[in-house]
């Protein structure tokens, strides 16, 4: 199995991985219909700017796009959205807008829960309570997802992903004939305009903030 291709079916995923035939047992998602699937192309360069390293404020975008959606908010331009997370981002020296080949910028993990927070207030969700976890332990993320709340995932070094920030929104668990369950995360990874998924087993280094809206 190559490890490097995204994960587009999670039950064909553990059937790769284990050899068996596996199936889904059971899939819960709070914000399907309402998940954004903004990505970092959409952005790489508006009026104004080229944006590098832009992943944590496309995840944000993402994150403040499903919330208005299920507060039935007036609707705002995504690009003005992701221009207001990324401008926060830079004025809080969260965000470091610089090319990727100086193996500098991009988003600060330790500011993670202060940035998240900033970019709420200021784009009409001033209320929601933020959570910030150092370790991404795959049951309470599954409870917290399943509690209807979306995590801002922080990897780094994942075996696809590498060091990269996504929206997650849900929970698919995958029966394996004679083993365990395992357990998949529905993910808006910033590079896709369709679901993707992340086997919660793979994020060996991983901290995030769960948004309750």
């Amino acid at each position: 199995m190559n490890k490097k291709l995204p994960i587009a079916d999670p039950a064909a995923h553990a059937a790769a991985r284990t050899g068996r035939h596996c199936a889904e047992r059971q899939r819960l998602e709070p914000w399907r219909g309402e998940a954004a699937f903004h990505t970092t192309g959409e952005f790489a360069r508006t009026e104004d700017r080229r944006y590098h390293q832009h992943c944590g404020p496309t995840a944000l975008t993402n994150v403040i796009c499903t919330l208005r959606r299920r507060r039935n908010m007036a609707p705002l331009d995504p690009a003005e959205i992701f221009r207001e997370t990324a401008a926060i981002g830079r004025r809080r020296l969260t965000y470091w807008n610089i090319d990727e080949r100086l193996h500098l910028g991009g988003t600060s993990y330790l500011l993670l829960r202060p940035y998240v927070a900033a970019c709420l207030r200021q784009l009409g969700i001033p209320e929601a309570r933020l959570t910030w976890r150092v370790q991404a332990r795959p049951e309470r993320m599954a409870r917290e997802l399943e509690q209807g709340r979306l995590l801002v995932l922080a990897m780094t070094r994942h075996g696809y992903y590498g060091s990269h920030l996504v929206m997650a929104w849900g929970t698919v668990r995958v029966a394996v004939p004679g083993g365990a369950s395992r357990l998949y995360l529905p993910v808006s990874d910033g590079w896709s305009a369709a679901p993707r998924y992340i086997a919660a087993d793979s994020l060996h280094i991983c901290g995030y903030v769960a948004v309750e809206a």
